[in-house]
């Protein structure tokens, strides 16, 4: 054999031996691995010798709050299986109402049983601060970090009575009912009438302009210019006028305002004439 044949044969021999041992290195380096990120697989092949390493090569995001099932050094090994379960944290703040307190105080200057709300209740209200947990989107841990109160709680006030009225002796009653028909009867006439009221401008029949204190009525019953006492008012009026439905024992009071005579609508009173 030649010295150029055997020069031929010895570098396709030590080629045939280079890449056997390429092979044998790529075989014995490369590595099979499944990557699981957020529940998804994802299967690589890499010559990366630590986890680290195939998760920065392969460019899966993480940080130190994220869930890793192996060791960032630990070696990376073929058919290994890595899981990487995201998780982010986030600040929650919520509010509750705090409700008020209801206080009874005594009052002697109320009677027994009666009852008067002196300040009305309001609500307070409170502010928790959580730090939340959500691993793959999902809220898994809140832990509370802060507690405090925004508004205090206004209580309720009620006063009480507890004044015991007192009851008059039958002598004192006697004496009571002989003074009160006594003056009664002092303030002269008693007659029942249907009392309604009226306003407006205008002239009464009188030929004088109504006002607080006059009051229609029908003179067959009670004259013009009559004075008359209504006890309802504790007040004098005077008869100046009268109307088409004043008869008989009826009056019409004269009011200054439309809303005063419809809160007083129409009443059966007693009424007195004095003169």
């Amino acid at each position: 054999m030649s010295y150029l044949n055997r020069k031929i044969k010895s570098i396709m021999l030590s080629g045939l031996l280079s890449l056997g041992i390429v092979t044998a290195n790529y075989i014995a380096f490369n590595k099979e691995v499944v990557l699981i990120v957020n529940g998804q697989e994802i299967e690589v092949n890499s010559f990366q010798s630590d986890v680290q390493g195939v998760l920065d090569e392969n460019n899966i995001d993480y940080n130190s709050n994220d869930i890793i099932s192996e060791d960032l050094d630990a070696s990376l090994e073929d058919g290994m299986k890595i899981e990487v379960n995201q998780v982010t944290k986030e600040t929650i703040i919520e509010t509750e109402d705090i409700p008020y307190d209801t206080v009874v105080k005594k009052d002697s200057t109320l009677l027994k049983g009666e009852k008067e709300v002196v300040q009305k209740g309001k609500k307070g209200s409170k502010e928790f601060t959580y730090e939340a947990e959500y691993k793959e989107g999902k809220l898994v841990s809140k832990k509370l970090i802060e507690e405090k109160i925004i508004k205090e709680p206004k209580n309720k006030i009620i006063k009480k009575g507890t004044e015991v009225k007192k009851q008059k002796s039958q002598k004192e009653t006697k004496t009571v009912s002989k003074k009160s028909s006594n003056a009664k009867s002092n303030l002269g006439k008693k007659i029942t009438v249907s009392a309604t009221a009226y306003s407006g401008d205008g002239i009464t029949s009188r030929g004088t302009v109504p006002k607080w204190g006059t009051i229609a009525v029908d003179p067959s019953v009670i004259p013009y210019g009559s004075k008359i006492y209504i006890p309802q008012f504790d007040q004098y009026f005077i008869a100046e006028d009268c109307g088409g439905g004043i008869k008989g024992n009826k009056i019409d009071i004269f009011m200054n305002s439309e809303s005063q005579c419809n809160n007083w609508g129409k009443r059966t009173i007693d009424i007195y004439i004095v003169e």
